[in-house]
């Protein structure tokens, strides 16, 4: 038996509450011998404890708002707690290792942008050279907390790959564990979208609607979907509604990205009347959103996996996505791939789904197979495998020094 700490103080939006939000169910019960502390952003503890069973608690930690904060409590504070308890296992959910831990190490790696050249790109045309900078010393960060932990962690075998590439570290070692999805978790809420997103889907209305789930950044590519918009209405021979789960309006800031040049280029190509913006949609109501929609369109240039994909395929959409070696890994057959910042694919593999039954028919079937491959009870058994590995690669170790 042994105590694990699960640092999830990164887990503060998207996909990390995701991942929160399915594990803290199941460690209980798929580990019936260790116990978990897990440390939780300040503002989300009263959200995680509904999820906790017996040996898991949940705690957090003196941190500010912002990744600085974060960072120097867990440099410098971290340690100590770790010792004042007796932990024995540390888990680092944020992407940064603890250099120079006391205790066997668990990192998961799961954010593209550090080793992205398309996001370099993106913010050298947008003329971010502070932000350029700061990816570039985070990037630092993340090779050196993989150097630093005994067990990475990944979440698509195609990520892993993009490391190694971008590292020229042929050889360097990831252990891969997908990340799940439970449909019955998933689409078990029964309360609707709010009345004020319906009404803006404009339901009485014969539209063909595709969806894009995310909040706004530049890594999204959403200005490639907006350029594909007109393109997509004048060829699909129906009326098209593109829905967003962000509301994109000049001076809008979301998480430092600024939504002014997508919110100008709306404008610029007359499509404003076109787009539904509903803001964020609570995750237990976006089961919803999908099944209200034609076509879910994943335009993003980053990514370590794609939790919308998932969704969609679970909820009878069929898919278009950015030809990416994640995206194919994730989707399989189960999607069209477009080539990244090209409107025109992006735009005539919509057309083909929505003017193509067959083809959609065969997507929703392909997509309703595919998704039943990610698991998270299957996800929570492998993580638990490589606790029992560090703890069992520790206690020799704590022999020797008794």
């Amino acid at each position: 038996m042994g105590l694990v700490l699960i640092n999830a103080l990164a887990s503060t939006a998207g996909g990390g509450m995701t991942y929160l939000h399915n594990i803290l169910p199941r460690l209980s019960e798929l580990d019936r011998v260790n116990h978990y502390l897990v440390l939780v952003p300040p503002a989300h503890l009263a959200e995680y404890s509904s999820l906790v069973r017996e040996r898991v608690r949940l705690e957090t930690a003196p941190v500010g708002s912002g990744l600085l904060a974060r960072l120097w409590w867990e440099q410098s504070g971290l340690r100590s707690y770790i010792k004042e308890r007796g932990v024995e296992v540390l888990v680092s959910l944020g992407n940064f290792a603890l250099l120079g831990s006391p205790v066997p190490q668990i990192l998961f790696s799961r954010n593209d942008l550090y080793f992205s050249r398309y996001f370099e790109q993106n913010l050298r045309a947008r003329g971010l050279y502070a932000e350029l900078i700061g990816n570039r010393l985070k990037r630092r960060l993340a090779q050196l907390s993989i150097k630093r932990a005994e067990v990475n962690i990944v979440p698509t075998s195609a990520f892993a790959d993009h490391i190694r590439a971008f590292n020229g570290q042929a050889e360097a070692d990831f252990e891969v564990l997908h990340f799940g999805f439970d449909p019955a978790v998933f689409a078990s809420d029964e309360e609707p979208l709010a009345q004020e997103q319906l009404a803006k889907l404009r339901l009485n209305e014969p539209h063909r609607r595709l969806l894009c789930v995310s909040h706004y950044n530049y890594f999204r590519n959403f200005e490639t979907l907006i350029r594909a918009l007109p393109l997509i209405k004048e060829q699909a021979g129906s009326d098209i509604q593109l829905v967003l789960t962000t509301d994109l309006r000049r001076g809008a800031i979301y998480g430092g990205y600024d939504a002014t040049a997508a919110a100008e280029l709306i404008d610029r190509l007359g499509v404003r009347d076109d787009i539904a913006m509903l803001g964020a949609v609570d995750y237990r109501r976006l089961h919803h959103l999908y099944r209200l929609c034609d076509l879910c369109v994943c335009p993003s240039y980053a990514e370590s996996f794609g939790h919308p994909m998932l969704e969609a395929m679970a909820s009878g959409l069929p898919v278009v996505a950015a030809d990416l070696d994640v995206h194919r890994e994730v989707c399989g057959e189960a999607a069209l791939y477009f080539a990244v910042f090209d409107e025109r694919s992006l735009a005539a593999q919509c057309v083909r789904v929505l003017r193509d039954r067959a083809l959609s028919e065969a997507l929703k079937a392909r997509g309703s197979e595919q998704h039943r491959r990610f698991s998270w009870d299957e996800h929570v058994r492998s993580l638990v495998a490589l606790v029992e590995r560090c703890l069992a690669a520790r206690q020799p170790l704590a022999q020797a020094i008794n």
